[in-house]
């Protein structure tokens, strides 16, 4: 059933806006894999060789693994409540990534037929994509072929996917949301440090039918709402504001 609410989200720094972008590719990557028409596969394979880009740096998975560590150690020292089937997840994940060498997707970043297909991808977003001869040939497979090899590829990206998964979840779910009221259509309150502030939410009434513009800067939030089909600023709503400022 779907929620009256929507949930924006605005990340303070490096780690929680990549996570923020990998929980959307594999999300629409899972979906893909449910469906059969080729436009929809070829969205979802061009969303394989984003994240095969993005992980491809082996400081990524040690920049989670340490902020992981600290979470934990933040959590145990200021008692912070957290369920505990996700303080488990969390010991569980830590335990896994400390034992496990090498990058995320170990097994995906060699494949040939994917690395041939990053090749032919434009080097910039206003380039022309070239449809090489394995892209086409791939696209007229069966459906159930292309939901088999895209169910390979997320299969070598469950320890990414387990890793943000439960990043996201601390940080959400240890958000405290609180009410807020903008005067003559501005918001504005000062942040905490980037090292404890992660992940900025602002819950609203889809029924009203509006977007915020959230910015960061030298006093912190900032926050102004529009209209979504005109973009008009709003200097007044009666739409209920929950601001979450995730902090751990």
């Amino acid at each position: 059933m779907p929620q009256d609410t929507i949930t924006f989200q605005l990340a303070t720094h490096f780690l929680p806006k990549i996570a923020l972008r990998l929980e959307c590719l594999y999300q629409t990557i899972d979906q893909a894999c449910q469906e059969t028409h080729p436009v929809i596969h070829h969205y979802a394979l061009k969303n394989i060789i984003e994240i095969i880009k993005l992980i491809e740096k082996p400081e990524l998975k040690s920049r989670f693994l340490k902020e992981l560590m600290r979470i934990e150690h933040a959590i145990n020292k200021s008692n912070t409540i957290v369920a505990s089937e996700l303080y488990d997840d969390l010991y569980t994940q830590i335990q896994s990534l400390t034992h496990v060498a090498g990058l995320f997707g170990e097994g995906i970043h060699q494949n040939p037929f994917l690395q041939s297909i990053r090749l032919t991808q434009p080097a910039h977003s206003n380039d022309c994509e070239m449809y090489s001869p394995q892209l086409l040939l791939w696209l007229e497979f069966n459906p159930a072929e292309r939901q088999r090899d895209l169910a390979i590829w997320l299969s070598h990206l469950r320890a990414l996917h387990a890793t943000v998964s439960i990043y996201l979840r601390l940080l959400r779910d240890t958000a405290q949301f609180d009410e807020i009221d903008l005067f003559s259509g501005f918001y504005q309150r000062p942040l905490p440090p980037k090292t404890s502030c992660h992940l900025i939410l602002l819950r609203i009434d889809k029924a009203f039918g509006i977007v915020p513009r959230m910015q960061l800067g030298h006093h912190g939030l900032s926050l102004r709402l529009c209209e979504a089909s005109t973009m008009r600023e709003i200097r007044e709503t009666h739409a209920r504001l929950d601001l979450g400022i995730c902090q751990l």
